[in-house]
């Protein structure tokens, strides 16, 4: 299946600002727009300064790379397709920096070995997987994030997600997405 977008991103801000990014053809895969992308940065910018990174389902690593490029100390990129990392670590082998890595994995499996903390994660899956509850659950089982914590969560337009432990602090729609941001809430259940 053909995908609606070019086979390239621009990192939008940040030392690499203009750098381009190869979007493989990959079904489920959709690239976060640009304009998307300047939203969701504004909502982060106070948080990603030295901050640890998780971009699970990264495509095209557009979100972990921009992180990484606008201050980010440690990002880790993570998809399932063998295509994606592979471009994703051509664009990386130019940085020059252990600080970035992409990482073949299978996300749940990649979360269930997982013992770093992470400050900002990205969580923007094909949306036929359905998969938000339970990567959002492991993130807070396994102690991977805390309380100060941001989570990018991208959903189909239309979707009204829950998890519990976890409350939306903002919330936008553009064309068929809807991009959030999560927190641990602060109430007890």
């Amino acid at each position: 299946m053909k995908n609606e977008y070019q086979n390239e991103v621009r990192i939008i801000g940040g030392k690499f600002k203009g750098k381009k990014l190869t979007v493989n053809e990959a079904q489920g895969l959709r690239p976060t727009p640009a304009r998307v992308r300047e939203t969701v940065f504004s909502w982060l910018k106070d948080s990603l300064n030295n901050a640890s990174v998780l971009d699970l389902f990264a495509g095209s690593g557009a979100l972990g790379i921009e992180a990484y490029s606008r201050g980010a100390k440690k990002v880790e990129l993570v998809d399932l397709n063998k295509d994606n990392i592979k471009s994703i670590n051509e664009c990386i082998k130019n940085f020059n920096d252990n600080n970035i890595r992409a990482i073949n994995a299978d996300a749940i499996e990649y979360l269930k070995k997982c013992n770093t903390h992470f400050d900002v994660v990205f969580i923007d899956p094909p949306y036929a997987l359905n998969i938000y509850e339970s990567v959002l659950t492991l993130l807070n089982e396994r102690n991977l994030i805390d309380e100060n914590s941001l989570l990018y969560v991208e959903m189909r337009n239309g979707t009204n997600q829950s998890v519990v432990g976890y409350e939306i602090i903002k919330s936008e729609n553009a064309g068929n997405s809807k991009y959030t941001l999560w927190k641990k809430s602060s109430l007890l259940f």
